[in-house]
């Protein structure tokens, strides 16, 4: 095992319109940690056909549409999959040049304070306000944060430490922002012994305020990923570092 496997797990996420794109990503993945498949669709015979090319495979089932599923893979298990010191996240369709690796171990040396660091900036910030009853006994505190720096969700790098440190936090913020509209449950909870029906009840609803171009509708996990590092007062330690061109994300 050489020093960047014992640093890194990759998660990767594809279905069968993915297969070209992995079948090419895999394999200069696979020399620099221990690379996780996440399987959306993929058939049986183009899982095998991938098998030299990652370690370890899952099979989310947490929604039956495949970008959902792909979302809701990357929000509740890889913080708690995650054993290296940092993980790496990209999508299907980045282009890695093949010194793509330099970046990273570069990004951790330069930047070593950082929590969570990418190759590209959010189109829009951060802004979500979360506040009643609920909220505070959820979190502990009512939530404000105002254009926060997003980190885009094509290719980014985590240290797997924090995460796991504050998944509590991740997972109760998700659970507002994805399943609560309007200030109440529009979406069953994926842990109902933590959401009690009769607690809701009696704390709701949420006021919930979101700004800019953030929806309510979105699941989306690269939001919500900043979102929790604002949250937790790590906002100082999120970067976003250019590649040079040896990562291209579409």
């Amino acid at each position: 095992m050489n020093g960047n496997e014992s640093r890194y797990d990759i998660f990767i996420c594809g279905g069968s319109d993915h297969f070209g794109m992995l079948e090419e990503l895999l394999p200069k993945l696979r020399p620099f940690g221990r690379v996780h498949l996440a399987s959306i669709f993929l058939t049986d015979d183009e899982i095998e056909r991938l098998g030299p090319y990652y370690d370890l495979l899952h099979k989310p089932q947490h929604h039956s549409d495949g970008y959902k599923n792909f979302e809701l893979f990357c929000i509740r298990d890889i913080n708690r999959i995650a054993t290296r010191p940092h993980f790496i996240k990209l999508d299907a369709d980045v282009r890695l040049r093949h010194d793509w690796i330099d970046y990273v171990n570069q990004g951790i040396d330069n930047h070593r304070e950082a929590v969570l660091f990418g190759t590209h900036r959010g189109q829009s910030n951060v802004t979500f306000e979360l506040s009643g009853p609920l909220v505070r006994r959820k979190c502990g505190r009512e939530i404000r944060i105002v254009e926060g720096l997003k980190v885009r969700g094509g290719f980014y790098v985590g240290k797997t430490a924090f995460f796991k440190q504050h998944d509590e936090l991740m997972q109760t913020l998700h659970e507002l922002l994805y399943c609560f509209r309007d200030g109440v449950r529009v979406k069953p909870s994926a842990k109902p012994d933590l959401w009690p029906e009769a607690e809701e009840r009696k704390y709701g609803p949420v006021r919930m305020r979101a700004g800019g171009n953030q929806s309510w509708e979105s699941s989306s996990e690269d939001v919500l990923r900043s979102f929790v590092v604002h949250v937790a007062g790590a906002g100082d330690c999120l970067r976003v570092v250019d590649s040079g061109g040896s990562i291209w994300v579409p």
